[in-house]
């Protein structure tokens, strides 16, 4: 599995800087095969509160699941401690993917514990 994270950045209206970080997981073509069986395409792999144009925390929250993950998607950002913040979440994210893939191709076979 590969991420691939873009970070960007552009003059705002107003003069200010906007930012934005565009991420894409891609997968072998093993690991494709096992999110249809196991339904994984709507596991969300992280969510994010939103808030308003002055900062307040809202009821809203933008799931990031595993179709989202795997497909191109921007991400607007405020600031670089944002960037970053988003940063660390898809690659957060993106372990989490793995471990799924991990168990589901684990099916069928035989774990043993010794304690």
């Amino acid at each position: 599995m590969k991420l691939i994270l873009i970070k960007n950045q552009s003059k705002g209206l107003f003069g200010g800087v906007k930012f934005e970080v565009q991420a894409q997981g891609e997968l072998s073509d093993e690991e494709r095969k096992l999110i249809h069986p196991y339904k994984l395409e709507n596991e969300i792999l992280f969510q994010k509160k939103l808030v308003n144009l002055w900062e307040q925390p809202t009821d809203y929250a933008l799931d990031v699941k595993v179709k989202d993950f795997l497909s191109w998607q921007t991400y607007k950002c405020k600031d670089l401690a944002e960037v970053i913040s988003f940063a660390e979440r898809l690659i957060e994210a993106g372990k989490m993917l793995k471990t799924y893939l991990a168990v589901a191709k684990s099916f069928g076979g035989q774990e043993i514990y010794e304690f």
